[in-house]
């Protein structure tokens, strides 16, 4: 049964992504430009997700101080 089923595997003749050979896959983004991600560079991303960590980090302070279960 395992002999049959290695034969099997040996005898088929899969193109697994053959006929992806002559695609070319950096054609979407030219040369020199930037792809954007809602209208903004990397830098400009990680700077918004900084300032809205530090948000956070400070509202849940905040809040902790507010309740009383910090300090």
């Amino acid at each position: 049964m395992l002999d049959e089923l290695r034969r099997a595997g040996e005898d088929d003749d899969f193109s697994f992504g053959e006929d992806d050979d002559d695609y070319d896959y950096g054609s979407d983004v030219r040369e020199g430009e930037q792809k954007l991600f809602l209208g903004m560079t990397p830098l400009e991303r990680m700077f918004i997700s900084m300032f809205l960590f530090m948000n956070v980090a400070v509202l849940g302070i905040a809040l902790l101080l507010a309740t009383g279960r910090l300090g």
